[in-house]
């Protein structure tokens, strides 16, 4: 699994948090939120080990994401794009004054359920999954090219024509 653990947070007060695999993510992310700087809008990343933690911070709503190093940045920051309008368009207003963990309960199985999807799912890659239709689509460009140009021939081939 590429992703492998993730938290929403409103400056340090973690509002939900998701972990796939025992680790200490969540110490480590706790020390990053205290870390980053400002309010401001921000897509950082910080390499810890073998792992890379990205973060996604607007509107004072940080969303952070724990992933192996060999994700990239593409699959974490669209995930971590996603998660922030899920949550944003379920709470609305109330992460303004929420509770630590309030919408852990909930919001938990949403960050599981997204983790997995951006771990294994190739349609979750929006520009790999956009190439392989574009490679279908040209396979099938030039085969029914060469289904006509056959036709026009009454079956046969470049090849057999030559001969």
């Amino acid at each position: 699994m590429a992703i492998l653990f993730s938290l929403v947070a409103r400056g340090s007060v973690v509002l939900a948090e998701c972990s796939a695999t025992a680790t200490n993510a969540s110490a480590i992310a706790r020390q990053i939120l205290d870390k980053i700087p400002g309010n401001n809008d921000s897509h950082v990343s910080y390499s810890q080990d073998r792992y890379i933690f990205h973060v996604k911070r607007t509107d004072g709503l940080t969303v952070l994401c724990m992933a192996d190093d060999t994700a990239g940045r593409r699959i974490p920051f669209a995930f971590l794009e996603d998660i922030h309008q899920r949550f944003v368009k379920t709470y609305g207003r109330a992460v303004l004054s929420a509770q630590a963990y309030g919408m852990n309960d909930e919001f938990s199985r949403v960050l599981s359920q997204q983790m997995e999807y951006y771990s294994d799912d190739p349609n979750a890659d929006r520009i790999n999954r956009i190439k392989g239709e574009m490679s279908q689509e040209t396979r099938s460009a030039s085969e029914s090219r060469l289904g006509v140009s056959e036709a026009q021939y009454g079956g046969e081939t470049s090849s057999s024509r030559l001969r």
